[in-house]
């Protein structure tokens, strides 16, 4: 990961979850992120296909120029990028997947910042992933962000990976299953794959197979 907040994140979240898939909602105990509130978020599953912010920290909120808890999470994306978002969040969900997305944010006079999004899965009451904690981060700041709003987010590039099933990972880091890493415990018949999604394509990388490629153009 390329932001100091969301290594932070996935630290904690890794700690907390131990060799579980995802740790539970109530587990998360903001005082232990403080530091990083203000660029994280919570979002909890509505059915059909509705991602509603729980919890959006004030620099998100500023970057968007309106307060975000209540509001789905879907909206203000790109009409093909809103349906690609929904299948890897669906993926966060059903398999334990974590998702790190660079984005374009696109303000209304053409300015363009990227963003670095960092989506974990969470168990709520039942033992399904229905909460979802993240971060999402400027990479490169502009000196107009928090003063002229973000409209629309663009998806640059995508990776959905599968933590190891155990809590001993030496960094706060992604690490792809393909390197050795056991199969996400939630679906254990699936082969590990590894998502990397650039410039309008999208790679599916199985362990000890060749990768597989689908065009998303628009």
């Amino acid at each position: 990961m390329r932001t100091t907040t969301n290594a932070t994140l996935y630290g904690y979240w890794n700690s907390v979850r131990g060799s579980r898939v995802a740790p539970r909602r109530f587990e998360i105990e903001p005082s232990r992120i403080a530091d990083v509130l203000c660029e994280t978020l919570i979002l909890e599953f509505q059915e059909p296909s509705s991602f509603i912010y729980r919890l959006a920290g004030t620099r998100i909120c500023e970057t968007t120029g309106r307060e975000m808890r209540g509001s789905n999470f879907l909206e203000g994306w790109q009409d093909t990028d809103r349906f690609a978002l929904q299948r890897h969040l669906t993926s966060v969900r059903k398999l334990g997947a974590i998702a790190r997305l660079h984005v374009d944010g696109i303000s209304a006079n053409g300015g363009v910042a990227r963003f670095e999004l960092l989506i974990l899965p969470l168990l709520h009451n039942c033992e399904t992933i229905d909460r979802f904690l993240g971060g999402m981060v400027a990479i490169a700041p502009q000196p107009w962000l928090g003063e002229v709003p973000i409209e629309e987010f663009r998806i640059v590039e995508t990776e959905l990976t599968y933590p190891a099933d155990g809590s001993e990972l030496p960094e706060p880091v992604l690490q792809s299953t393909r390197h050795g890493g056991a199969q996400p415990p939630v679906l254990p018949s699936v082969r590990t794959a590894r998502i990397v999604r650039q410039d309008r394509r999208q790679f599916r990388v199985y362990e000890g197979g060749l990768s597989e490629g689908h065009d998303k153009s628009s």
